[in-house]
């Protein structure tokens, strides 16, 4: 039985950075150019460090090399900002042909009701994060 990590918690990153790193680390890895911002608002209360209600993160890789760190950033390629309770099953849900319609139906109904906003442009996600985003949604609690 796989062990499961919250979502936003410390060893949720450490897993998510691990796996980043692992990525910039392959030939097309050492060739990407992107960034990419998450920012998590209403995030509980154990994991609210600093009691503002938000988690985020962003992360630039280029030039074979990767800078992952807390905090927003708006300079990046694409930035989503969207309520934790919301994003939770779509952090589970691992990406499939079969899960595409349910991902769109839930990504839609967060846009229209305002738990989440997506800046930027997400045609040049390297399809490598789709992988990682699958191995962290099996391990994600």
């Amino acid at each position: 039985m796989t062990n499961k990590i919250e979502l936003a918690s410390p060893e949720w990153f450490a897993a998510l950075k691990a796996h980043i790193e692992r990525f910039v680390a392959t030939p097309n890895g050492q060739k990407t150019r992107w960034s990419l911002c998450e920012v998590f608002t209403g995030v509980p209360k154990h994991l609210d460090k600093d009691g503002s209600g938000v988690i985020a993160w962003h992360c630039r890789i280029a030039d074979g090399k990767m800078d992952f760190a807390y905090g927003a950033a708006d300079d990046v390629d694409m930035k989503t900002t969207t309520d934790y309770d919301f994003i939770l099953p779509m952090a589970r849900l691992v990406l499939t042909p079969e899960t595409a319609a349910e991902l769109a139906a839930h990504s839609q109904k967060g846009v229209e009701s305002g738990k989440m906003k997506r800046e930027g442009d997400s045609s040049g996600v390297p399809p490598e994060f789709h992988a990682i985003h699958n191995d962290l949604a099996v391990i994600t609690a």
